[in-house]
């Protein structure tokens, strides 16, 4: 899996990277960048991914957020200096508080193989977070998220190579900026 794959964003309008901290589930191998959840036993852990879309089953409550540090690729538990083990405490960028995420993975609408330039028309639609069909990179799938059922992420700018806003420059779409609602379930 690849690193740093949806990060939070502060643009010159302003930002926040509020950080929580939780427990790692026993086996995990998320990155920084990758989303995590919380289950029942309030521990993290990284949704099923493979390119099914990150659903709201996968968060106990609404609580998950993006990892602001994980257990995967070697890292060392800073606490301990060793590898990281179940119950190391992992910090991350929740969900639901207005932080704005940003991402370069953007694909079509169910096929994550291929690349999609985002477009202006993107701003304002509200698209499912997925994982590559080679599990390889975290992104957002341009395909409509349904509310209690996705996970919700609204695009709220889309940027250039120089992370310019393309509705200013007209230069071709590279990032998404998108917020991710609280997940909440369906009515029963």
């Amino acid at each position: 899996m690849a690193s740093r794959d949806i990060m939070p964003w502060i643009s010159p309008l302003g930002g926040t990277y509020e950080v929580r901290w939780g427990s790692m589930t026993a086996g995990e191998v998320f990155e920084v960048g990758e989303p995590i959840g919380v289950v029942d036993a309030g521990t993290l852990t990284e949704p099923a991914g493979a390119t099914a879309s990150v659903v709201v089953g996968d968060f106990d409550g609404g609580t998950g957020g993006i990892a602001a540090y994980g257990p995967g690729a070697g890292n060392i538990d800073p606490a301990t200096g060793a590898a990281m083990a179940t119950g190391a405490s992992v910090p991350f960028w929740p969900f639901g508080q207005g932080t704005q995420f940003i991402t370069d993975n953007f694909f079509a609408t169910g096929d994550t193989t291929t690349a999609v330039v985002p477009a202006q028309t993107d701003v304002g639609e509200h698209y499912k977070m997925n994982q590559a069909a080679a599990a390889t990179a975290w992104g957002l799938e341009q395909t409509a998220a349904l509310s209690g059922v996705d996970l919700v992420c609204r695009v709220t700018e889309v940027l250039d190579v120089n992370f310019a806003p393309i509705r200013i420059t007209s230069a071709a779409g590279v990032y998404l900026v998108f917020e991710i609602d609280a997940p909440t379930l369906a009515a029963a």
